[in-house]
């Protein structure tokens, strides 16, 4: 059965759109973007929540968040270790066609040291000079611990190529250690050639181990029709110019005489051109209408009721869209971002 108004508040995700800041070095953001995605009700839910799909997971025992969501809905309770709660505590989930609340209580803890370490290769081949033996050891002659913090790395069968990377050990492990907190040996030698060693930082963290249980809240049809009733519009009503940019956004062929080149990737204005007046009345509809927001959005869309970008349910000729629209403001309303 649907959800009443409370229950859902309390149990929907938090979704926030927001519009793709400059960067030193980044390409410029398009000054509008609009995507169309046809949904039906299970759909939306997907899309309105962190989906896990765990028919994709072929090992069910494999690591990653996807296969720990299929095994606590299973076989819950699940222990793990992480730093972290590792699946979503704070927002509704939908596991495969269903729509679960996870639980995440902390049983332990346990320090752990952190290493910054440089591995660069000698290039003997190039003429650069390995140290003398004292200041060398070979890989298979590293202790256990060295052993077993490089090759959970993947550094175990042949060198690195040149990284700045962590390495994790237990406190106790380190007394073991001849890697760190100090090097013993400038170079290690892998079976295809040596690699300086250096330490250039250490810090501490904490692993907690985490019981992992699930709750079951609705269907992600149910939860999908509840969707699609409260933020669910219809666009209707438009020009010819309009009918080609939503054709174009869908990924069809637009309506008019010639295909739009941007056709199949949703409809997008470049960062240097000037939005046309079919899109900004596009946007204008859009405006007049709520994006799909809940109660726990850290963007309060009553705080900025000027902006328009957002994910929203739209109806247009009999089918339902999840859609998504990113603006420049400041290219439709003078409103700095």
């Amino acid at each position: 059965m649907p959800l009443d108004r409370r229950t859902f508040l309390a149990t929907s995700a938090t979704l926030a759109v927001t519009v793709t800041g400059g960067c030193t070095g980044c390409a410029p953001s398009p000054t509008g973007t609009l995507r169309m995605t046809p949904a039906d009700d299970a759909g939306l839910a997907e899309e309105a929540l962190t989906f896990f799909d765990t028919s994709r997971v072929d090992d069910p025992e494999a690591e990653g968040p996807v296969a720990l969501a299929g095994r606590v809905v299973d076989d819950g309770p699940v222990t793990v270790e992480d730093t972290d709660e590792p699946l979503p505590t704070d927002r509704p989930v939908v596991v495969d066609d269903d729509v679960y609340r996870f639980s995440a209580e902390a049983v332990g803890s346990r320090e752990m040291r952190s290493f910054g370490v440089t591995i660069n290769p000698i290039r003997v081949e190039d003429g650069e000079e390995t140290p003398g033996p004292n200041d060398r050891i070979r890989y298979e002659d590293l202790p256990d611990v060295d052993k077993e913090v490089l090759g959970d790395r993947g550094y175990d069968d042949e060198r690195p190529v040149g990284i700045g990377t962590r390495l994790s050990y237990r406190p106790e492990a380190v007394e073991e250690s001849v890697l760190v907190p100090e090097p013993e040996y400038s170079v290690v030698v892998w079976p295809d050639g040596p690699a300086r060693f250096e330490v250039d930082s250490a810090s501490t963290y904490t692993v907690y181990t985490y019981e992992l249980t699930s709750q079951r809240v609705s269907s992600a049809a149910s939860f999908g029709t509840d969707v699609r009733e409260r933020f669910g519009w219809t666009l209707d009503g438009l020009t010819d110019a309009e009918r080609d940019i939503v054709a174009t956004a869908i990924g069809e062929t637009p309506t008019g005489d010639e295909s739009h080149e941007r056709a199949g990737n949703g409809y997008y204005v470049q960062h240097d051109e000037e939005p046309s007046p079919a899109f900004r009345s596009l946007v204008d509809r859009f405006r007049a209408h709520d994006p799909v927001a809940f109660e726990w959005d850290h963007d309060d869309p009553e705080e900025e009721p000027w902006r328009v970008s957002g994910e929203y349910v739209v109806r247009y000729e009999g089918s339902v869209y999840w859609t998504r629209l990113s603006v420049r403001e400041e290219a439709f309303t003078g409103t700095p971002n």
